[in-house]
C-alpha cells in the first residue's frame, strides 16, 4: 500500500489542499444528501478530514473512517473532534446504521480484489438502514485506459515546494488495474527530501459495478458522469435477496 497516507501523511494534507476543491466536493454531496434526507452519515476515507470539517460545520452526525492512524491523527488535530475510527473498509461492523454511507476520494480504488469490493459492499449493507444511502466515485476504466499518460504536479504551500512525478503502468492482475509510481520531490529551507512510492489501483466498467452492487443488494438510482470517473448512487435494498449474501 502507498506510503502518501501514512509516511507521507502530512505531505497529502498541504497537496491535496490545492488539488481538491473542498468546498465544491462538499457542495456536491451536501446536495445528494439533502435530496434524500440524510442526517447520519459515515465518510469512508475520510483522510486528514477536510471533508469533515466542513459536514460537522453543516450539522451532520458524522463519522469519519480510514485505514491509516497517520491521516486521522491530522483529521483530529486539524478539528479537535474525535469523530473518527480506524478500520479497513473491507471489516466494516457497527452497532449502529447510518442514513448514507459515503466512499470518498475514489477510495474504493485500492480495493483491487473482487471480494474485496464484495465484502466492503456487504459490510456497507449493513450498516445502513432501509434504504440507505451508498454514494461513492469509481475511475472509469475506458476513460483511464484511453488516456494512460504520466504526469507531473507543482505545488507551492507556504514555504514548502512539492513537485510530484508520476507514472503509469498497466498491471491487469486483479482487473483493470494500473500500478501508479510516484516520486516526490520536497524543498523546503533550501533543503531537499526525495521520497519513491507505488500502489496499485482498479478502475471498473459500468456493468462490473452494477453487477458488484447488485450481487450486494443495492440498486442503483443514479450515475454522474465526470469525465475519467463517475459517481454512483444506489440504494439498500432490504431484505437481501441476492445469491452472494444468501451463501456467506
Amino acid at each position: 500500500m502507498t506510503q502518501l497516507y501514512s509516511t507521507l501523511a502530512n505531505i497529502y494534507h498541504e497537496m491535496y489542499q490545492h488539488i481538491f476543491d473542498y468546498d465544491k466536493e462538499f457542495d456536491f454531496y451536501h446536495s445528494l444528501l439533502q435530496r434524500t434526507n440524510c442526517h447520519k452519515i459515515l465518510e469512508i476515507g475520510c483522510g486528514s478530514g477536510m471533508l469533515a470539517r466542513r459536514f460537522l460545520d453543516n450539522g451532520y452526525d458524522y463519522l469519519g473512517l480510514d485505514l491509516f492512524n497517520e491521516m486521522l491523527n491530522i483529521a483530529r488535530s486539524e478539528i479537535k473532534s474525535d469523530r473518527f475510527i480506524q478500520c479497513d473498509m473491507r471489516s466494516l461492523s457497527f452497532n449502529q446504521q447510518f442514513d448514507a454511507v459515503l466512499i470518498t476520494g475514489r477510495s474504493i480504488a485500492y480495493v483491487i480484489e473482487n471480494q474485496g469490493i464484495l465484502d466492503t459492499l456487504t459490510g456497507i449493507h449493513k450498516s445502513l438502514k432501509d434504504n440507505g444511502l451508498l454514494i461513492f466515485g469509481v475511475f472509469e476504466a475506458t476513460g483511464i485506459f484511453d488516456n494512460f499518460n504520466d504526469f507531473e504536479q507543482d505545488i507551492a504551500h507556504n514555504n514548502k515546494k512539492i513537485k510530484r512525478i508520476s507514472r503509469l503502468k498497466l498491471n491487469l492482475t486483479t482487473g483493470w488495474t494500473y500500478d501508479w509510481y510516484a516520486k516526490y520531490i520536497i524543498e523546503e529551507h533550501e533543503k531537499s527530501m526525495v521520497f519513491d512510492d507505488v500502489t496499485t489501483l482498479r478502475c471498473f466498467t459500468k456493468d462490473e459495478i452494477s453487477l458488484f452492487l447488485k450481487l450486494t443488494g443495492f440498486k442503483i438510482k443514479e450515475i454522474i458522469e465526470e469525465g475519467k470517473a463517475f459517481t454512483i448512487l444506489a440504494e439498500r435494498i432490504s431484505p437481501l435477496n441476492s445469491a452472494y449474501y444468501k451463501d456467506q
